[in-house]
């Protein structure tokens, strides 16, 4: 009975050590624990030779530490502890990683539900949304950040590409409030829009569009969640549509004031919606 106990104590300290690293490298409050830290030890250090060690450690020598501590600790703590720290992750909530809303306007309309000329009611269609989660978890707010896609590996054959091998490149996609950049304040969660699709009652992608190619790639079923496709409709951004199949896509938020934050993820897209979906790599 001693052993699998052991091995469980073991696991717990193990399991501890791992959190308690994550919390000190990714968080504002751990970050600054380590410069504080860091700051104290040195002074702490430099103040224990002075007694104990004159010889070695004399009036300039102890001066000239407290010195260099008073001049490079600001700086640390700007570049380290003083930053955004953002992380994109994929929200386990269906609800929340797939909502579905009745969209008044919408940039995509199924066939069946195109507004009839004598309608002055502005048409509705139910859309499937597909959403990453971003977190600050740093003690500084990141601004004017921005959520990029770009596609790595299609479903398509070698030359035919739906989206446009022009998403090698990075492309902006849109926030879930619609807006190009935002600011993510410190403890603040927000989603961004990768794709989205039109559906109808059962749940099914409603609108399919043909591609450069469709003898060789199934018909365009869903829309890279760019500006440009809210603003002008999907059936005008056909080079945004994606058919069929798994990709491999990089996904990225850029600050003006913090770094880079980049993820590798598997985005699976399908007729059904319930198939369709996004997961870590």
């Amino acid at each position: 009975m001693a052993a699998p106990q052991q091995k469980g104590l073991r696991r717990r300290i193990a399991d501890w050590l791992i959190n308690t690293g994550y919390w000190l490298i990714n968080t504002g409050w751990g970050r600054f624990t380590i410069w504080l830290a860091f700051v104290l030890i040195v002074i702490w250090l430099d103040i224990y030779l002075y007694i104990h060690y004159p010889k070695i450690v004399g009036p300039e020598v102890f001066t000239g530490v407290l010195i260099a501590v008073v001049t490079i600790a600001p700086f640390l703590y700007r570049r380290i502890v003083d930053v955004p720290i953002l992380s994109i992750d994929v929200p386990e909530e269906n609800v929340v990683r797939k909502p579905e809303f009745i969209t008044y306007s919408p940039p995509c309309l199924c066939p069946a539900q195109q507004p009839q000329q004598t309608q002055q009611q502005a048409p509705a269609q139910l859309i499937g949304y597909l959403r990453l989660r971003v977190r600050n978890t740093g003690l500084t707010a990141a601004k004017d950040c921005v959520f990029q896609v770009r596609i790595v590996e299609w479903p398509c054959p070698t030359g035919c590409h739906a989206p446009s091998d022009e998403y090698a490149d990075w492309h902006d996609v849109t926030w879930a409030d619609g807006l190009p950049s935002i600011v993510i304040r410190p403890n603040d969660v927000r989603y961004a829009n990768i794709a989205i699709m039109p559906l109808n009652a059962n749940k099914q992608a409603c609108l399919p569009a043909p591609w450069h190619c469709a003898n060789q790639c199934n018909p365009i079923i869903a829309w890279i969640a760019k500006r440009d496709v809210f603003m002008l409709g999907c059936t005008a951004k056909p080079q945004d549509g994606l058919v069929p199949g798994e990709y491999v896509i990089d996904v990225q938020v850029t600050c003006r004031n913090g770094q880079e934050t980049r993820e590798g993820l598997r985005l699976r897209v399908d007729q059904n919606w319930n198939v369709t979906d996004i997961t870590t790599a």
